[in-house]
């Protein structure tokens, strides 16, 4: 996240009673912690006790802009239909596999770059231990697109899900590379 996004959500005033709750988690936060955090917390301390706006960054340097429920589920949607999707290819014969173009159904990740959707999956996969598929794997899309891909998808998906189908027969898949190839000429 850059530091801008990051310096907007910093409050540029804290009430006494917000300020002397914070010291004292801050205390017990430095009691403990190792040396460096103990130090990292008096200074906190500090800067809130002498309520120096101006540096309030380094007491509340660490916290992230929320990440909204939309983008949790647009995540947790995706992941949900390549869970499918690869289910189903794992099913087909080998010569189901080379009749259909494959590649494009492949999962890319997303763009570490462009939003939050990067940093919701690698938490989900890597820290909430879901998605066990992706684990250890290099997931940064260096494209922009992968989103727009993946809706393209979820489109057809939910016209399954609709369906109560969750497994996707060689036709099935094929509808989901109609939609990608489709959306990008």
């Amino acid at each position: 996240m850059d530091s801008e996004k990051r310096n907007n959500m910093i409050p540029e005033t804290i009430s006494l009673v917000e300020r002397q709750l914070l010291i004292t988690q801050c205390k017990i936060l430095s009691v403990f912690g190792d040396s460096t955090e103990k130090a990292l917390n008096e200074r906190r301390i500090e800067i809130l006790e002498k309520g120096y706006t101006g540096l309030y960054q380094k007491v509340f340097n660490t916290l992230y802009e929320e990440v909204p429920i939309s983008v949790y589920e647009e995540v947790e949607s995706i992941l949900k239909m390549y869970s499918a999707i690869n289910d189903s290819i794992r099913l087909l014969s080998d010569s189901d596999k080379e009749a259909i173009d494959l590649s494009s159904l492949e999962f890319e990740g997303f763009d570490e770059n462009s939003g939050m959707h990067y940093y919701m999956m690698s938490y989900l996969v890597d820290r909430m231990d879901e998605y066990h598929e992706y684990k250890g794997r290099e997931l940064k899309s260096h494209s922009t697109r992968s989103l727009t891909k993946y809706n393209k998808m979820l489109n057809i998906h939910r016209e399954f899900e609709q369906l109560e189908r969750n497994k996707y027969s060689l036709a099935d898949l094929q509808k989901f590379i109609d939609a990608v190839r489709n959306g990008s000429e």
